[in-house]
């Protein structure tokens, strides 16, 4: 009788591990970025809190792989996709450069952390540059 239970118990791990695999996260993602509009509500930069720079943008993720940033009718546009083998979620908006700030900050390989319906949390698939980057849905 113990190991029935004992083989049921594996079976349900089984199940439960493999529902949440990077497979599962990445799409979810795909198919929750698509769905209205998004604000980032926290962007760590080196261990640096710079939330604020990003106040007013509205990110529109559309299906054929671009991405809006809009602010004060102001629109500039980009690119986004999601690996489901690497559970990345990538995001350019240009480069890197003090005349592309705040939205070239975007630009990286993302890890994602967590999807729900209102929230996506990602990191820098770079442990070592500390930083974070959270969507929230307007």
């Amino acid at each position: 009788m113990k190991i029935k239970y004992l083989q049921i118990a594996t079976l349900l791990a089984l199940i439960f591990t493999a529902s949440c695999t990077p497979n599962s996260l990445s799409s979810n993602t795909s198919q929750t970025v698509t769905s209205g509009n998004w604000r980032v509500s926290l962007f760590i930069d080196s261990g640096n809190d710079e939330t604020t720079d990003f106040t007013g943008y509205r990110f529109t993720f559309n299906t054929d792989g671009s991405v809006a940033a809009v602010i004060n009718a102001v629109i500039k546009t980009g690119t986004w996709s999601v690996s489901s083998s690497s559970n990345k979620f990538t995001i350019d908006l240009g480069p890197k450069i003090d005349t592309n700030k705040p939205l070239g900050e975007l630009t990286d390989d993302w890890q994602i952390i967590s999807v729900t319906e209102t929230v996506i949390q990602l990191k820098d698939d770079n442990a070592l540059r500390n930083e974070k980057l959270t969507f929230t849905k307007n």
